[in-house]
Protein backbone atom coordinates (compact mmCIF):
# COMPACT_ATOMS: atom_id res chain seq x y z
CA UNK A 1 0.00 0.00 0.00
CA UNK A 2 1.21 3.29 -0.75
CA UNK A 3 1.98 5.74 2.06
CA UNK A 4 0.70 8.91 2.68
CA UNK A 5 2.85 11.16 4.67
CA UNK A 6 2.84 14.53 6.33
CA UNK A 7 6.16 16.51 5.56
CA UNK A 8 7.18 19.63 6.91
CA UNK A 9 6.03 21.59 4.07
CA UNK A 10 2.60 20.24 4.48
CA UNK A 11 2.57 21.70 8.20
CA UNK A 12 4.48 25.07 7.54
CA UNK A 13 2.02 25.53 4.39
CA UNK A 14 -0.78 24.99 7.05
CA UNK A 15 0.33 27.37 9.23
CA UNK A 16 0.96 30.16 6.21
CA UNK A 17 -2.76 29.41 5.35
CA UNK A 18 -4.17 29.72 8.62
CA UNK A 19 -1.87 32.71 9.50
CA UNK A 20 -2.78 34.78 6.34
CA UNK A 21 -6.25 33.97 6.76
CA UNK A 22 -6.35 35.38 10.13
CA UNK A 23 -4.18 37.97 8.96
CA UNK A 24 -6.56 39.41 6.53
CA UNK A 25 -9.03 39.14 9.10
CA UNK A 26 -7.89 41.28 11.09
CA UNK A 27 -6.65 43.41 8.28
CA UNK A 28 -10.09 43.47 6.70
CA UNK A 29 -11.98 44.28 9.78
CA UNK A 30 -11.02 47.93 10.14
CA UNK A 31 -11.98 48.46 7.16
CA UNK A 32 -15.63 47.18 7.45
CA UNK A 33 -16.22 49.09 10.59
CA UNK A 34 -14.77 51.87 9.03
CA UNK A 35 -16.57 52.22 6.06
CA UNK A 36 -19.56 49.94 6.95
CA UNK A 37 -22.31 51.30 9.09
CA UNK A 38 -23.48 49.14 12.32
CA UNK A 39 -26.34 48.27 10.51
CA UNK A 40 -24.57 47.35 7.18
CA UNK A 41 -21.70 45.48 9.46
CA UNK A 42 -24.10 43.24 11.13
CA UNK A 43 -25.65 42.70 7.67
CA UNK A 44 -22.05 41.28 6.71
CA UNK A 45 -21.78 38.75 8.84
CA UNK A 46 -25.47 37.46 8.57
CA UNK A 47 -24.15 37.08 4.89
CA UNK A 48 -20.94 35.05 6.11
CA UNK A 49 -22.89 33.23 8.29
CA UNK A 50 -25.59 32.68 5.15
CA UNK A 51 -22.74 31.26 3.24
CA UNK A 52 -20.92 29.05 5.58
CA UNK A 53 -24.69 27.87 6.14
CA UNK A 54 -24.83 27.00 2.21
CA UNK A 55 -21.24 25.69 1.87
CA UNK A 56 -22.70 23.08 4.62
CA UNK A 57 -25.03 21.60 2.04
CA UNK A 58 -21.97 19.86 0.40
CA UNK A 59 -23.35 17.47 2.80
CA UNK A 60 -20.12 15.68 4.29
CA UNK A 61 -19.02 15.01 0.58
CA UNK A 62 -16.04 16.54 0.13
CA UNK A 63 -14.20 14.58 3.47
CA UNK A 64 -15.89 11.64 2.46
CA UNK A 65 -14.50 11.60 -1.26
CA UNK A 66 -11.29 12.73 -0.16
CA UNK A 67 -10.84 9.70 2.03
CA UNK A 68 -11.87 7.49 -0.36
CA UNK A 69 -9.11 9.53 -2.80
CA UNK A 70 -6.87 8.71 -0.31
CA UNK A 71 -7.98 4.86 -0.38
CA UNK A 72 -7.52 4.35 -4.31
CA UNK A 73 -4.32 6.02 -4.34
CA UNK A 74 -3.03 3.85 -1.11
CA UNK A 75 -4.20 0.80 -3.40
CA UNK A 76 -7.48 0.12 -3.06
CA UNK A 77 -9.22 -1.67 -5.72
CA UNK A 78 -12.73 -1.35 -4.20
CA UNK A 79 -14.84 0.44 -2.29
CA UNK A 80 -17.27 -0.04 0.55
CA UNK A 81 -19.64 1.77 2.30
CA UNK A 82 -17.21 1.73 5.60
CA UNK A 83 -14.43 2.87 2.86
CA UNK A 84 -11.39 0.68 2.22
CA UNK A 85 -11.58 -2.97 1.55
CA UNK A 86 -8.66 -4.09 2.94
CA UNK A 87 -8.89 -7.43 1.08
CA UNK A 88 -8.94 -5.55 -2.48
CA UNK A 89 -5.12 -3.74 -1.55
CA UNK A 90 -3.12 -4.09 -4.18
CA UNK A 91 0.07 -2.81 -5.24
CA UNK A 92 -0.23 0.30 -7.66
CA UNK A 93 -3.41 2.64 -8.54
CA UNK A 94 -6.57 1.46 -10.60
CA UNK A 95 -6.70 4.56 -12.67
CA UNK A 96 -10.47 4.06 -13.31
CA UNK A 97 -11.99 3.64 -10.09
CA UNK A 98 -9.78 6.70 -9.54
CA UNK A 99 -11.37 8.43 -12.09
CA UNK A 100 -14.61 7.23 -11.37
CA UNK A 101 -14.73 8.34 -8.15
CA UNK A 102 -13.43 11.64 -9.71
CA UNK A 103 -16.28 11.89 -12.17
CA UNK A 104 -18.74 11.43 -8.98
CA UNK A 105 -17.70 14.31 -7.18
CA UNK A 106 -18.11 17.01 -10.08
CA UNK A 107 -21.72 15.93 -10.74
CA UNK A 108 -22.53 15.76 -6.52
CA UNK A 109 -21.02 19.30 -6.51
CA UNK A 110 -22.63 20.66 -9.59
CA UNK A 111 -26.34 19.17 -8.33
CA UNK A 112 -25.58 20.47 -5.05
CA UNK A 113 -24.72 24.23 -6.03
CA UNK A 114 -27.73 24.41 -8.03
CA UNK A 115 -30.38 23.13 -5.53
CA UNK A 116 -28.56 25.61 -2.97
CA UNK A 117 -28.26 28.18 -4.57
CA UNK A 118 -31.80 27.83 -5.82
CA UNK A 119 -33.51 27.77 -2.19
CA UNK A 120 -30.89 31.09 -0.92
CA UNK A 121 -32.34 32.92 -4.12
CA UNK A 122 -35.60 32.43 -2.86
CA UNK A 123 -35.90 31.86 1.04
CA UNK A 124 -32.52 33.14 1.61
CA UNK A 125 -33.59 36.64 -0.13
CA UNK A 126 -37.20 36.87 1.68
CA UNK A 127 -34.64 36.24 5.19
CA UNK A 128 -32.19 39.42 3.85
CA UNK A 129 -35.21 41.53 3.25
CA UNK A 130 -36.57 41.72 6.55
CA UNK A 131 -33.19 41.51 9.12
CA UNK A 132 -32.32 44.74 6.61
CA UNK A 133 -35.19 46.26 5.85
CA UNK A 134 -34.28 49.69 7.42
CA UNK A 135 -30.81 49.78 5.59
CA UNK A 136 -31.41 52.66 2.67
CA UNK A 137 -30.59 51.93 -1.11
CA UNK A 138 -29.87 49.22 -2.99
CA UNK A 139 -26.11 48.50 -2.18
CA UNK A 140 -27.83 45.20 0.04
CA UNK A 141 -29.40 43.64 -2.77
CA UNK A 142 -26.26 44.11 -4.87
CA UNK A 143 -24.23 43.03 -2.54
CA UNK A 144 -26.70 39.71 -1.67
CA UNK A 145 -26.81 38.77 -5.75
CA UNK A 146 -23.07 38.77 -5.41
CA UNK A 147 -23.09 36.49 -2.74
CA UNK A 148 -25.30 34.08 -4.06
CA UNK A 149 -22.86 34.19 -7.36
CA UNK A 150 -20.14 33.31 -5.03
CA UNK A 151 -21.81 30.41 -3.37
CA UNK A 152 -22.46 28.68 -6.31
CA UNK A 153 -19.26 29.22 -7.53
CA UNK A 154 -17.29 28.27 -4.40
CA UNK A 155 -19.72 25.10 -3.71
CA UNK A 156 -19.35 24.13 -8.04
CA UNK A 157 -15.46 23.91 -8.04
CA UNK A 158 -15.36 22.45 -4.39
CA UNK A 159 -14.31 19.17 -6.28
CA UNK A 160 -10.57 20.54 -6.76
CA UNK A 161 -10.12 20.95 -3.32
CA UNK A 162 -11.21 18.29 -2.55
CA UNK A 163 -8.91 16.33 -4.59
CA UNK A 164 -5.74 18.00 -3.40
CA UNK A 165 -6.80 16.80 -0.06
CA UNK A 166 -7.46 13.13 -1.20
CA UNK A 167 -3.96 13.34 -2.75
CA UNK A 168 -2.06 14.02 0.34
CA UNK A 169 -1.05 17.48 -0.70
CA UNK A 170 -2.06 19.62 2.03
CA UNK A 171 0.81 22.03 1.12
CA UNK A 172 -0.67 22.43 -2.29
CA UNK A 173 -4.50 23.20 -0.85
CA UNK A 174 -3.20 25.68 1.77
CA UNK A 175 -1.14 27.30 -1.16
CA UNK A 176 -4.61 27.91 -2.96
CA UNK A 177 -6.23 28.91 0.22
CA UNK A 178 -3.53 31.49 0.77
CA UNK A 179 -3.38 33.25 -2.48
CA UNK A 180 -7.27 33.27 -2.76
CA UNK A 181 -7.87 34.96 0.29
CA UNK A 182 -5.06 37.55 -0.22
CA UNK A 183 -6.72 38.15 -3.29
CA UNK A 184 -9.63 38.41 -1.92
CA UNK A 185 -8.32 41.23 0.84
CA UNK A 186 -6.66 43.35 -1.96
CA UNK A 187 -9.69 43.30 -4.09
CA UNK A 188 -11.48 43.99 -0.95
CA UNK A 189 -9.56 46.81 0.82
CA UNK A 190 -9.28 48.80 -3.05
CA UNK A 191 -12.90 48.86 -3.44
CA UNK A 192 -13.94 49.78 -0.02
CA UNK A 193 -11.35 52.48 0.10
CA UNK A 194 -12.58 53.57 -3.53
CA UNK A 195 -15.85 54.27 -1.77
CA UNK A 196 -17.58 50.60 -2.60
CA UNK A 197 -18.87 49.84 0.96
CA UNK A 198 -20.87 46.65 1.49
CA UNK A 199 -20.98 46.11 -2.41
CA UNK A 200 -16.75 46.04 -2.68
CA UNK A 201 -16.91 43.70 0.53
CA UNK A 202 -18.78 41.46 -1.15
CA UNK A 203 -17.04 41.32 -5.14
CA UNK A 204 -13.97 40.89 -2.82
CA UNK A 205 -15.87 37.40 -1.26
CA UNK A 206 -16.42 36.54 -4.75
CA UNK A 207 -12.92 36.84 -6.15
CA UNK A 208 -11.96 34.92 -3.30
CA UNK A 209 -13.93 32.00 -4.93
CA UNK A 210 -13.39 32.54 -7.98
CA UNK A 211 -9.23 32.33 -7.70
CA UNK A 212 -9.33 29.81 -5.26
CA UNK A 213 -10.62 27.30 -8.02
CA UNK A 214 -7.77 28.75 -10.44
CA UNK A 215 -5.02 28.51 -7.69
CA UNK A 216 -5.74 24.86 -7.29
CA UNK A 217 -6.45 23.85 -10.40
CA UNK A 218 -2.62 25.01 -10.57
CA UNK A 219 -1.63 22.99 -7.97
CA UNK A 220 -3.25 19.85 -8.90
CA UNK A 221 -1.12 20.24 -12.54
CA UNK A 222 2.07 19.48 -10.03
CA UNK A 223 1.14 15.89 -9.43
CA UNK A 224 2.16 15.19 -12.90
CA UNK A 225 2.40 10.98 -11.90
CA UNK A 226 -1.29 10.92 -11.22
CA UNK A 227 -2.27 12.88 -14.18
CA UNK A 228 -0.23 10.74 -16.61
CA UNK A 229 -2.10 7.64 -14.59
CA UNK A 230 -5.41 9.13 -14.82
CA UNK A 231 -5.14 9.59 -18.19
CA UNK A 232 -3.77 5.96 -19.19
CA UNK A 233 -7.23 4.93 -18.80
CA UNK A 234 -9.19 5.17 -21.60
CA UNK A 235 -12.37 2.62 -20.24
CA UNK A 236 -15.51 4.55 -20.93
CA UNK A 237 -17.08 5.31 -17.04
CA UNK A 238 -20.79 4.02 -17.27
CA UNK A 239 -23.51 5.26 -15.27
CA UNK A 240 -23.31 1.88 -12.83
CA UNK A 241 -20.20 2.62 -11.63
CA UNK A 242 -20.92 6.11 -11.02
CA UNK A 243 -24.13 5.27 -8.88
CA UNK A 244 -22.25 2.57 -7.07
CA UNK A 245 -19.76 5.48 -5.98
CA UNK A 246 -22.35 7.65 -5.15
CA UNK A 247 -24.03 4.92 -2.87
CA UNK A 248 -20.27 3.94 -1.58
CA UNK A 249 -19.75 7.05 -0.23
CA UNK A 250 -23.30 8.78 0.43
CA UNK A 251 -24.08 6.46 3.34
CA UNK A 252 -20.65 8.14 5.49
CA UNK A 253 -21.12 11.13 3.34
CA UNK A 254 -25.05 12.10 4.12
CA UNK A 255 -23.94 11.45 8.75
CA UNK A 256 -21.30 13.42 8.19
CA UNK A 257 -23.14 16.12 6.54
CA UNK A 258 -25.66 16.31 9.51
CA UNK A 259 -22.53 16.13 11.88
CA UNK A 260 -21.64 19.66 10.00
CA UNK A 261 -24.86 21.30 10.15
CA UNK A 262 -25.15 20.89 13.69
CA UNK A 263 -21.25 22.15 13.91
CA UNK A 264 -22.92 24.97 11.65
CA UNK A 265 -25.96 25.87 14.57
CA UNK A 266 -23.06 25.25 17.19
CA UNK A 267 -20.97 28.41 15.97
CA UNK A 268 -21.51 30.16 12.88
CA UNK A 269 -25.89 30.04 13.20
CA UNK A 270 -25.58 32.51 16.33
CA UNK A 271 -24.97 35.15 14.26
CA UNK A 272 -28.27 34.73 12.52
CA UNK A 273 -30.08 33.61 16.02
CA UNK A 274 -28.66 37.22 17.13
CA UNK A 275 -29.87 39.32 14.11
CA UNK A 276 -33.34 38.21 15.68
CA UNK A 277 -33.08 38.44 18.77
CA UNK A 278 -29.96 40.99 19.43
CA UNK A 279 -30.43 43.28 16.48
CA UNK A 280 -27.88 44.23 13.61
CA UNK A 281 -25.39 46.35 15.12
CA UNK A 282 -25.36 44.44 18.64
CA UNK A 283 -24.60 40.96 16.18
CA UNK A 284 -22.06 42.78 14.34
CA UNK A 285 -20.41 43.17 17.93
CA UNK A 286 -20.40 39.79 18.84
CA UNK A 287 -19.60 38.41 15.42
CA UNK A 288 -16.33 40.67 15.53
CA UNK A 289 -15.66 38.38 18.66
CA UNK A 290 -16.84 35.68 17.42
CA UNK A 291 -14.30 36.32 14.27
CA UNK A 292 -11.15 36.38 16.84
CA UNK A 293 -12.33 33.21 18.57
CA UNK A 294 -12.70 31.47 15.12
CA UNK A 295 -9.59 32.50 14.16
CA UNK A 296 -7.53 31.19 17.32
CA UNK A 297 -9.21 27.66 17.01
CA UNK A 298 -8.35 27.61 13.19
CA UNK A 299 -4.81 28.86 14.95
CA UNK A 300 -4.76 26.33 16.95
CA UNK A 301 -6.07 23.63 15.03
CA UNK A 302 -3.97 24.00 12.13
CA UNK A 303 -1.06 21.60 13.17
CA UNK A 304 -3.59 18.42 14.20
CA UNK A 305 -5.66 18.97 11.17
CA UNK A 306 -2.60 18.78 8.52
CA UNK A 307 -2.13 15.25 9.97
CA UNK A 308 -5.32 13.86 9.05
CA UNK A 309 -4.21 12.26 5.79
CA UNK A 310 -1.51 10.43 7.53
CA UNK A 311 -3.67 8.98 9.62
CA UNK A 312 -5.91 8.03 7.49
CA UNK A 313 -2.95 6.28 6.11
CA UNK A 314 -1.74 4.86 8.99
CA UNK A 315 -5.25 3.84 10.03
CA UNK A 316 -5.36 2.07 6.79
CA UNK A 317 -2.38 0.27 7.47
CA UNK A 318 -3.23 -1.19 10.63
CA UNK A 319 -0.39 0.94 12.29
CA UNK A 320 -1.54 1.92 16.02
CA UNK A 321 1.46 2.72 16.99
CA UNK A 322 1.34 5.76 14.43
CA UNK A 323 -1.83 6.89 14.89
CA UNK A 324 -0.94 7.25 18.71
CA UNK A 325 1.80 9.78 17.68
CA UNK A 326 -0.15 11.54 15.41
CA UNK A 327 -3.01 12.34 18.06
CA UNK A 328 -0.90 12.95 21.34
CA UNK A 329 1.29 15.68 19.76
CA UNK A 330 -1.96 17.04 17.87
CA UNK A 331 -3.80 17.58 20.89
CA UNK A 332 -0.88 18.64 22.93
CA UNK A 333 0.05 21.28 20.22
CA UNK A 334 -3.75 22.46 19.86
CA UNK A 335 -4.01 23.03 23.50
CA UNK A 336 -0.32 25.31 23.80
CA UNK A 337 -0.99 27.08 20.60
CA UNK A 338 -4.72 27.84 21.49
CA UNK A 339 -3.79 29.57 24.91
CA UNK A 340 -1.00 31.39 22.79
CA UNK A 341 -3.64 32.48 20.67
CA UNK A 342 -6.34 34.23 22.85
CA UNK A 343 -3.60 35.49 25.13
CA UNK A 344 -1.74 37.44 22.41
CA UNK A 345 -5.24 38.81 20.90
CA UNK A 346 -6.75 39.82 24.56
CA UNK A 347 -3.39 41.55 25.19
CA UNK A 348 -2.27 43.43 21.78
CA UNK A 349 -5.41 43.29 19.81
CA UNK A 350 -8.66 43.99 21.59
CA UNK A 351 -7.20 47.05 23.23
CA UNK A 352 -7.27 48.66 19.78
CA UNK A 353 -10.46 48.11 18.88
CA UNK A 354 -12.26 51.06 20.54
CA UNK A 355 -9.46 53.25 18.24
CA UNK A 356 -10.64 51.56 14.95
CA UNK A 357 -14.36 52.15 16.02
CA UNK A 358 -15.57 55.12 17.66
CA UNK A 359 -18.06 53.23 20.40
CA UNK A 360 -17.15 49.82 19.68
CA UNK A 361 -16.28 48.27 23.60
CA UNK A 362 -15.12 44.85 23.37
CA UNK A 363 -16.16 42.80 25.98
CA UNK A 364 -12.94 41.26 27.44
CA UNK A 365 -14.50 38.38 29.91
CA UNK A 366 -17.21 37.50 26.95
CA UNK A 367 -14.96 36.85 24.59
CA UNK A 368 -12.41 34.62 27.15
CA UNK A 369 -15.44 32.42 27.62
CA UNK A 370 -16.23 32.29 23.93
CA UNK A 371 -12.87 30.94 23.16
CA UNK A 372 -13.11 28.59 26.24
CA UNK A 373 -16.16 27.22 24.34
CA UNK A 374 -14.90 27.08 21.03
CA UNK A 375 -11.76 25.44 22.50
CA UNK A 376 -13.80 23.01 23.80
CA UNK A 377 -16.13 22.38 20.91
CA UNK A 378 -13.24 22.15 18.30
CA UNK A 379 -10.95 19.82 20.01
CA UNK A 380 -13.77 17.42 20.35
CA UNK A 381 -14.20 17.91 16.11
CA UNK A 382 -11.06 17.33 16.01
CA UNK A 383 -10.88 13.96 17.77
CA UNK A 384 -14.09 12.91 15.37
CA UNK A 385 -12.03 14.09 12.47
CA UNK A 386 -9.81 11.45 13.36
CA UNK A 387 -12.92 8.80 14.51
CA UNK A 388 -14.37 9.59 10.63
CA UNK A 389 -10.58 8.84 9.66
CA UNK A 390 -11.09 5.34 10.97
CA UNK A 391 -14.17 5.33 8.90
CA UNK A 392 -16.62 4.87 12.04
CA UNK A 393 -19.03 7.83 12.17
CA UNK A 394 -20.43 7.54 15.85
CA UNK A 395 -21.29 11.16 16.97
CA UNK A 396 -24.21 12.29 14.48
CA UNK A 397 -26.69 11.39 17.29
CA UNK A 398 -24.49 13.64 19.85
CA UNK A 399 -24.06 16.70 17.62
CA UNK A 400 -27.67 16.59 16.51
CA UNK A 401 -28.69 16.65 19.92
CA UNK A 402 -26.78 19.39 21.31
CA UNK A 403 -27.89 21.74 18.16
CA UNK A 404 -31.44 20.96 18.62
CA UNK A 405 -30.76 21.69 22.20
CA UNK A 406 -27.71 24.87 21.96
CA UNK A 407 -30.10 27.04 19.49
CA UNK A 408 -33.20 27.15 21.31
CA UNK A 409 -31.71 27.70 24.43
CA UNK A 410 -29.36 30.23 23.01
CA UNK A 411 -32.62 31.95 21.54
CA UNK A 412 -34.10 32.29 24.68
CA UNK A 413 -31.72 33.39 26.91
CA UNK A 414 -30.25 35.58 24.59
CA UNK A 415 -33.88 37.23 23.98
CA UNK A 416 -36.82 36.00 25.98
CA UNK A 417 -34.82 36.03 29.22
CA UNK A 418 -32.15 39.25 28.41
CA UNK A 419 -28.85 37.81 28.69
CA UNK A 420 -27.90 39.11 25.27
CA UNK A 421 -24.84 38.33 23.91
CA UNK A 422 -23.95 36.53 26.78
CA UNK A 423 -27.21 34.24 26.05
CA UNK A 424 -25.76 33.05 23.01
CA UNK A 425 -22.40 31.85 24.50
CA UNK A 426 -24.24 29.89 27.48
CA UNK A 427 -26.53 28.26 25.39
CA UNK A 428 -24.62 27.12 23.15
CA UNK A 429 -21.53 26.02 26.04
CA UNK A 430 -24.03 24.27 28.02
CA UNK A 431 -25.64 22.11 25.39
CA UNK A 432 -21.64 20.90 24.64
CA UNK A 433 -20.47 20.10 27.71
CA UNK A 434 -23.43 17.80 28.56
CA UNK A 435 -21.67 15.34 26.21
CA UNK A 436 -19.82 16.11 23.16
CA UNK A 437 -17.06 17.97 24.79
CA UNK A 438 -16.03 14.91 26.70
CA UNK A 439 -16.80 11.89 25.09
CA UNK A 440 -15.86 11.93 22.06
CA UNK A 441 -11.97 12.28 23.15
CA UNK A 442 -12.73 9.77 25.43
CA UNK A 443 -14.06 6.95 22.55
CA UNK A 444 -10.82 7.72 20.17
CA UNK A 445 -8.14 7.10 23.06
CA UNK A 446 -10.24 4.20 23.89
CA UNK A 447 -10.01 3.00 20.01
CA UNK A 448 -6.28 3.21 20.63
CA UNK A 449 -5.84 1.58 23.54
CA UNK A 450 -5.27 4.20 25.48
CA UNK A 451 -6.79 7.14 28.09
CA UNK A 452 -7.02 10.85 26.68
CA UNK A 453 -4.35 11.73 30.11
CA UNK A 454 -2.01 9.18 28.56
CA UNK A 455 -2.35 10.85 24.83
CA UNK A 456 -1.89 14.30 26.29
CA UNK A 457 1.13 13.60 28.79
CA UNK A 458 2.43 11.73 25.83
CA UNK A 459 1.74 14.76 23.44
CA UNK A 460 3.83 17.09 26.33
CA UNK A 461 6.28 14.71 26.29
CA UNK A 462 6.91 14.62 22.37
CA UNK A 463 6.58 18.44 21.99
CA UNK A 464 9.52 19.34 24.98
CA UNK A 465 11.70 16.62 23.27
CA UNK A 466 11.30 18.94 20.13
CA UNK A 467 11.89 21.76 22.00
CA UNK A 468 15.08 20.56 24.02
CA UNK A 469 16.19 19.67 20.09
CA UNK A 470 15.49 22.95 18.80
CA UNK A 471 17.31 24.76 21.31
CA UNK A 472 20.95 22.75 21.48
Amino acid sequence: MTSISTSKADVIWSYIGTVVSMASGFVLLPLLMRFLTPDELGLWYVFVAVSSLAMLFEFGFNPTFARNIVYVISGARRLTREGCDFDSVEQGVDWHLLNTVIRASRLVYAAIATAVTLVLATLGTMYVGVVSSHIPGPSRWISWGIFLASVFLNLYFLYSITLLRGYGDVAGENRAKTLARLSQLTVSALLMLAGMGLVGASLGYLANGVLLRVFATLQLRKHSDIRAGLASDHVNITTAEVKSVLGTVSHVALRDGFVQLACYASTQAMSIVGSLTLGLAETGTYSVLLQFGTAVYNFAGAYPKSFFPAFQAAHASHDIKRQRSIVSQGVAAYWSLLILGVTGISIVIMPLLPFIKEGFVPNLPLFLTLCLYLGLWNQHSIFCNYIIGMNEIPYVRGYVCAALVGVPLSYALSGPLGLGSWGLVIGQAASQAMYNNWKWPMYLAGRLGTSYRALFRQGIEALKARVEHLGA
